[in-house]
């Protein structure tokens, strides 16, 4: 943290959950030795760890050893937080609102794992935030739908913070074919550089976050972002063929035409099955698919009858896919 802060990284983000609370509380220790006006600070409030904003607002400036934050987010805004967060009889904009009022909130945001169609709602329920915290990646772009979520959010005028660049970190090794596609083309730059550098090209990306564990990674990110490099358009060419081949021993090529769907017995949205199953195989994790929790029939009620299979223009084998997919999730 020391070395981050003594070399040009001014933004440091954190929220009331990370580490079960103690990346609140090392970072009040940690920052309290830097000038305050030195750095930006960013938390957000989680509606499922309490549902008393005020409360858990005030433990988060004790937590922090601070008397304001820069940026104060809703955290995690998607279909099974969205009831809450637009709830008018708990009045979470107006709270903050009066916070920011007082000088104790610089800056009201929000972050998002949402279905396009939900953030849409959203934003017509509210747009007067300064800034939303998006998963952008070029692997995202299309697998997660990030594309039309940046697409929305810039619509509004919304600034746009990035969390998850490297998806995990799992974009600063990939695969032995996608690696040395970039490595062919750039020897000397580290595949993070890919991921950050497209990043940049997008005009309505503000700051970038990076979670950095070394102070090698500190290092690599400084040089990487001591000016703006952007791909260039061949580059981006080169970046979509790794990409394609990190993706093509991990992802079924469902293109949600939904042709399946009318013709399953189970009644299986298998679109977005398939979305979680690829999203299990490329990070392990399925939360951040918008709508998976809050499905009637999962994978494993798919009875395996084949009807699926001569309506689907991908040829894909979905009785297989149901059956793998169904595996993995008990």
């Amino acid at each position: 943290m020391d070395y981050a802060l003594g070399h040009g990284i001014n933004f440091v983000d954190t929220a009331y959950t990370y580490h079960e609370g103690d990346s609140e509380r090392f970072l009040g220790e940690s920052l309290k030795k830097h000038n305050r006006s030195s750095y930006y600070l960013s938390s957000k409030y989680y509606v499922s760890a309490n549902p008393d904003i005020r409360a858990l607002f005030e433990e988060q400036l004790r937590r922090l050893q601070t008397d304001y934050l820069d940026f104060y987010l809703l955290h995690g805004m998607d279909e099974n937080s969205f009831d809450a967060f637009t709830d008018e009889s708990r009045d979470y904009i107006g709270f903050l609102q009066e916070q920011k009022r007082l000088g104790r909130i610089r800056y009201l945001g929000f972050s998002s794992h949402a279905a396009p169609e939900t953030l849409s709602r959203f934003l017509e329920w509210y747009d007067g935030f300064d800034m939303a915290l998006l998963q952008l990646n070029y692997i995202d772009w299309k697998l997660l739908n990030a594309k039309r979520q940046y697409e929305i959010v810039t619509a509004h005028n919304i600034p746009i913070w990035v969390m998850e660049p490297m998806k995990g970190g799992i974009l600063s090794s990939l695969n032995p074919k996608a690696a040395k596609i970039l490595k062919d083309a750039a020897p000397n730059r580290s595949l993070a550089s890919w991921g950050f550098r497209f990043l940049m090209g997008l005009p309505n990306v503000r700051t970038i976050l990076s979670g950095m564990s070394s102070i090698a990674q500190i290092k690599d990110n400084l040089t990487i972002f001591d000016k703006p490099d952007p791909l260039s358009s061949q580059e981006i060419k080169i970046l979509e063929k790794a990409a394609d081949a990190f993706l093509e021993d991990r992802s079924v090529p469902c293109t949600g035409c939904r042709y399946c769907c009318s013709v399953c017995p189970a009644g299986l949205d298998i679109p977005l099955l398939i979305k979680g199953y690829n999203e299990h195989r490329v990070s392990g994790e399925t939360w951040r698919i918008a709508g998976l929790s809050r499905i009637k029939h999962g994978p494993e009620s798919c009875l395996q009858c084949g009807l699926c299979l001569k309506h689907c223009p991908q040829k894909i084998e979905i009785p297989h896919i149901m059956k793998q997919f169904a595996a993995v999730r008990k």
